[in-house]
């Protein structure tokens, strides 16, 4: 996505960056302002970072700000690459991962799309409220699939078409403004399939959801 077209990259980053770390806060204004539920992204934050082995590597993508960087811990011995398209997600999520003493991050720009990794890198694959942001959803799965090593675990949150009235108003007026629709589920799903991710988990199936599933081996 180019950095004009992401909101996040803008004034609106400033303020998430602010509400994204204060958990009720968020999920007071995700109600009200999308009528969805967010505590699956904190629920999911917290069980994955704290599930992580010694000496795995781990790639967070779109990685944004650094959210996911609250439940890591400085001594956590895990190789950890945040990477993001935009210069000032990145640099929001160095000055996070400093505050945090977060020495195992590594910042690399890349996109979602056509990530700079090889395959079967990762052990573990996180992408936070990034999917519903891109042209190409079901594209960007199968990059992060690749990316996994057999076996390899995938977690993420996203927007799914399905939702409220007013999440589907608020997503028809970005579209007209040249952003990306959220994937449809029965699209995510199969996409999740096609990538080889077994047991592919998709809940709920509407509004906000927490996808992820382990590679085939």
């Amino acid at each position: 996505m180019p950095e004009a077209l992401n909101q996040c990259a803008g004034p609106f980053g400033a303020a998430y960056d602010f509400y994204i770390e204060r958990p009720r806060l968020m999920q007071a204004l995700g109600r009200l302002l999308w009528g969805v539920d967010l505590s699956w992204l904190y629920a999911s934050i917290d069980a994955t970072m704290a599930g992580l082995e010694d000496g795995a590597t781990v790639i967070d993508s779109p990685c944004g700000g650094g959210v996911a960087f609250r439940a890591l811990r400085a001594d956590q011995g895990v190789r950890y690459i945040a990477a993001d398209l935009s210069p000032k997600m990145l640099a929001r999520a160095a000055r996070r991962a400093q505050a945090r003493s977060l020495a195992q991050v590594e910042l690399v720009e890349a996109d979602m799309l056509a990530l700079p990794f090889a395959d079967g890198q990762a052990d573990v694959f996180i992408s936070y409220s990034g999917l519903h942001m891109v042209e190409e959803p079901r594209r960007a799965v199968l990059e992060v699939a690749r990316c996994l090593k057999p076996g390899g675990r995938l977690v993420g949150t996203t927007f799914l078409r399905e939702g409220s009235r007013r999440q589907r108003a608020l997503f028809g007026i970005g579209h007209r403004q040249g952003h990306a629709l959220p994937p449809r589920a029965a699209d995510l799903q199969g996409w999740l399939e096609e990538a080889g991710i077994e047991r592919a988990e998709l809940r709920p199936r509407s509004g906000f959801a927490l996808f992820g599933g382990r590679k085939r081996g």
